[in-house]
């Protein structure tokens, strides 16, 4: 069985929770715990100040990072929930390679 790790997640990446009562819910990493743990935040429930530990296992990982968060973050710099928020949605309006919707 292969453990995930947090090697290779990067800060303003967006994940989906697959696990919890916040399963479906999208976030974007803003915090990395140690090897298996995360935080995330989504600006609405969960806010930058009140990340949620996640698990690594219990995410489903997107390719996509927000640069602008992830250098804001790197650099030790203030980001918003407003920030967070609209980054999320501006993911929803884009597809991923090879993503589809079935909705």
């Amino acid at each position: 069985m292969v453990k995930m790790t947090v090697a290779g997640l990067r800060l303003g990446q967006k994940v989906t929770s697959t696990q919890g009562r916040d399963c479906g819910q999208n976030f974007l990493i803003v915090g990395l715990i140690d090897d298996y743990y995360v935080l995330v935040a989504d600006g609405i429930k969960r806010s930058i100040k009140q990340p949620k530990k996640k698990s690594v296992k219990h995410l489903s990982i997107s390719l996509w990072v927000d640069e602008l968060i992830e250098n804001k973050l790197s650099s030790g710099g203030q980001v918003t929930d407003e920030e967070v928020y609209s980054a999320i949605q501006r993911w929803g309006e884009k597809k991923e390679e090879g993503e589809i919707s079935l909705g």
